[in-house]
């Protein structure tokens, strides 16, 4: 991958960091209960991220609603753009020195989010990871790559790492090969901030009979995530590490968003993992 490139959805994400920089002397009720509940500042990290994600997926969602509603005007693109611009600076209040950067990279996102992976494009990655008996690159798991087994939990698919309708593009750098569960699972969230953490809190200990019930795959997918898929310790990846396991940080709390971290079979040993 070439270190220049990046997806149009990721640096427009960027340049509202650059707008919106996180307050490092933040005193909000979201640092106090960060401060309760003993997280450390990650709790803070958390609603910022899932804050700047919210206005990322706002604006790239709004922009093609807007785009949709002129498809009948003649001058559709004249009037998109115009309606876009009066958007960002009227109903979002955008200064106008931001407004033309953050314009180009919205409609560069748009025009990411019509752009399929090209069946030839699919071949040659599914191929390739055949050949280097590649696993899904999220769960570790071993792939089907018979594609008349459709129904196969764990038959390959292209995967957008950063999600198309993000923004992401349909070129090698941002694809990868996963099994159909986490594709599905993973949809098109772009990070671990961005799947509901706060519902990741279970009854059940590891041992339980309703453990693996309780640990939804949607839960597992943000637990990697917060982690970039990798792990916690020497940060391999499931493709080379083995599956990623879960271990609590604190054995007297229970299994939730905060208190779980990611190990790689061989780190996993010296942890308490489910």
């Amino acid at each position: 991958m070439d270190e220049n490139e990046i997806n149009p959805g990721e640096e427009l994400r960027e340049v509202l960091k650059e707008l919106f920089p996180a307050d490092i002397k933040d005193n909000s009720f979201i640092s106090k209960i960060d401060y309760i509940v003993q997280a450390d500042g990650e709790l803070i990290d958390l609603v910022y991220n899932s804050t700047i994600n919210y206005l990322l997926r706002r604006l790239i969602l709004t922009a093609d609603f807007l785009k949709r509603q002129g498809e009948k005007d003649n001058r559709q693109n004249d009037v998109f753009i115009t309606k876009l611009r009066a958007f960002l600076k009227d109903d979002m209040h955008f200064q106008e020195k931001h407004i033309g950067r953050i314009s180009v990279l919205i409609l560069e996102c748009l025009d990411k989010r019509k752009k399929e992976v090209p069946s030839s494009t699919k071949d040659k990655i599914r191929k390739k990871a055949k050949n280097d008996n590649k696993p899904c690159y999220i769960c570790g798991s071993e792939l089907e790559f018979d594609l008349k087994k459709e129904r196969s939990h764990n038959l390959v698919q292209v995967e957008h790492k950063w999600p198309r309708a993000m923004g992401g593009a349909s070129n090698d750098f941002n694809l990868e090969v996963a099994c159909s569960t986490c594709n599905s699972k993973k949809s098109d969230y772009i990070d671990a901030s961005d799947f509901h953490y706060e519902k990741i809190c279970l009854v059940s200990d590891e041992n339980d009979e309703y453990f693996s019930t309780e640990m939804k795959r949607e839960y597992e997918l943000a637990l990697w995530a917060k982690r970039e898929f990798k792990c916690s310790i020497c940060g391999k990846t499931s493709s080379v590490g083995g599956k990623l396991k879960f271990a609590r940080k604190n054995p007297n709390d229970s299994w939730h968003f905060l208190n779980i971290d990611i190990f790689c079979e061989k780190h996993s040993k010296t942890s308490k993992t489910k």
